[in-house]
């Protein structure tokens, strides 16, 4: 899992590289590299962006699994949650997914396959 300075030195780059287009595109206004300069200015308004969606995870406390997607954090309570499995092939599964009562799936993000057995001993706990 990343840090969590990560995506505000993501967004901080971004506003440097938007800053630094800006400046650009007014130095060379009225020639070709003004196009170049735009792109520049894309890149830096796309990191920006993205930095906001960045802090995903999943954390596990007494009474719930918080899995935050973006910005929109889901508690998934024992009683809410049918069972919890692996995604992947049986010898090498790529992430744990928790099935919820409604019969939907919800991935675990930054959970690795190999925290199974504790989730699993959470989830029966009465």
């Amino acid at each position: 899992m990343q840090p969590a300075w990560l995506p505000t030195l993501r967004a901080g780059i971004g506003l440097v590289v938007i800053l630094s287009a800006a400046v650009g595109i007014v130095l060379a206004w009225g020639t070709i590299v003004v196009a170049l300069m735009v792109l520049w200015l894309a890149l830096g308004v796309f990191l920006v962006w993205a930095s906001r969606y960045e802090r995903t995870g999943t954390t596990l406390d007494e009474g719930a699994i918080t899995v935050v997607e973006g910005r929109h954090p889901q508690r998934l309570t024992r009683a809410g949650v049918l069972d919890l499995r692996t995604e992947g092939p049986a010898e090498h599964p790529w992430r744990i997914v928790a099935v919820l009562r409604d019969g939907r799936t919800l991935p675990l993000l930054g959970v690795p396959p190999g925290e199974l057995d504790r989730l699993r001993r959470w989830h029966s706990q009465t």
